[in-house]
């Protein structure tokens, strides 16, 4: 009897791993809006041939004695209309597979755990996806092929393990962070999609002698800044930027391989002007994300990984200490901030396309943007209560003349709802201040 495949975990889905069957798993949600409804039967065929193509996409997550592995799926899932919340939780049990793919109206979503795989290898398989579909639906002849050029070996590498240096590895210099605060409801976090004209945006980061990416890093401080107590603008408001790591190593995995840029602003006792935090952030970047710094920070990943304590500890002491050191990490930031780029699709697959954004599962806060076309999705989730920093990250954009549009995963109701949770906790705050101001007298 044959023995059944399997696939070793990269160092960061071993991180991931230890969320396994627990709220709160990190999972990527791709999706793409169609000029028609959607054709179940053609997305369930196109579905069908891109899991041929990528079966590394279609596993389920196995226990072993001292690490959890890959396994591949009995069978292919179906896809199915949308009824889960955005980037709920894909591991619940031994035989849940580890992506989901659904639509709603003109909508198909991707969803993916981090388990398996990053924004950039989950983009790679989604474009097979809307290919296929294309093909399925319209009968167009894709003008690329629809093969990976790349081998099933080269696609489905560990490439944190093939480039470990572990002479190589170096720490990140810590400092004291400003964390977000109040009120959570981590049971339905907040999705908000905010659109802009991607030409209007880059020509006020051009005006300033900036990027893209940087301008927006800018505009995430600027409206973090704007909700800090006087008391903690002494404390660093300090994000990470994850850098696709391929280019640099010559990789053509579809797993994860990502490294992380550290960006860090300290307010003080003044608001600087968007546009020196914008240079501020341009500088950070570029050094940041040269090679030889990505180089440290991934060898010091593997080599924590690779002690011999914690290789060779049980599994189930390996995830409680997997589980604290991505909350030790947690507390090391104030948000993330992540670049898909530019996406571009097949020319035969682009005209039936009018809309991609990208987002992703939250502990605190996260944006993550993309461009299509001429449209910059900025997608942030955010499990608390009170929006100021979203209503504050809009207006640094409305303030250089870029009107956006804005839709939010919740009804009137949600919204108003959370609105007066956070009156109230706004409330108990300011009471809370009042009395101990009072016991100062």
């Amino acid at each position: 009897m044959a023995r059944t495949p399997w696939y070793r975990l990269d160092n960061v889905g071993k991180y991931y791993s230890s969320q396994a069957g627990r709220a709160g798993q990190t999972v990527f949600r791709f999706a793409a809006t169609f000029v028609d409804s959607i054709s179940p039967e053609a997305l369930q065929r196109a579905l069908d041939r891109s899991i041929a193509l990528f079966p590394g996409f279609n596993v389920k997550l196995r226990s072993g004695l001292f690490w959890h592995y890959l396994e591949p799926a009995d069978e292919i899932p179906q896809v199915e209309p949308e009824r889960l919340p955005i980037c709920a939780g894909l591991h619940a049990d031994l035989n849940s597979v580890l992506m989901r793919v659904t639509y709603f109206r003109h909508r198909i979503n991707l969803e993916v755990s981090h388990m398996i795989s990053d924004g950039r290898g989950t983009l790679e398989f989604f474009k097979t996806l809307l290919n296929a579909y294309v093909e399925e639906r319209y009968h167009a002849t894709p003008a690329l092929p629809s093969e990976p050029a790349s081998t099933p070996e080269r696609r489905n590498e560990d490439s944190y393990t093939t480039n470990y240096e572990r002479s190589k590895a170096g720490a990140t210099e810590s400092e004291k962070v400003y964390h977000l605060f109040g009120w959570k409801n981590t049971a339905e976090p907040t999705f908000m999609e905010y659109h802009l004209s991607a030409s209007a945006v880059h020509s006020a980061a051009k005006d300033m002698g900036v990027s893209v990416t940087s301008l927006v890093i800018a505009a995430v401080i600027v409206a973090i800044r704007a909700t800090m107590p006087p008391a903690k603008r002494d404390r660093a408001i300090r994000m990470d930027v994850p850098v696709d790591l391929r280019a640099i190593f010559g990789s053509e995995t579809l797993r994860n391989f990502f490294g992380l840029a550290f960006i860090s602003y300290t307010p003080g006792s003044s608001d600087a002007p968007l546009e020196d935090i914008a240079h501020l952030v341009q500088t950070q970047l570029k050094t940041g994300t040269e090679p030889e710094v990505l180089k440290r920070r991934m060898n010091r990943m593997l080599k924590i990984e690779k002690n011999p304590f914690i290789s060779h500890a049980p599994l189930f002491l390996k995830d409680g200490a997997l589980m604290f050191a991505n909350w030790m990490a947690a507390q090391e930031v104030t948000t993330t901030v992540s670049s898909i780029g530019r996406i571009t699709l097949d020319p035969a697959t682009e005209p039936y396309v009018s809309d991609i954004n990208v987002s992703t599962s939250t502990h605190g806060m996260n944006f993550l943007f993309c461009t299509f076309k001429d449209v910059l999705s900025i997608v942030v989730s955010s499990v608390y209560v009170r929006h100021d920093v979203m209503r504050n990250f809009c207006r640094v954009f409305t303030d250089l003349g870029i009107e956006g549009v804005i839709s939010v995963n919740k009804t009137s109701g949600q919204v108003d709802s959370e609105l007066t949770q956070a009156h109230f906790e706004q409330l108990s705050r300011r009471i809370a201040e009042e009395r101990r101001q009072g016991s100062k007298r």
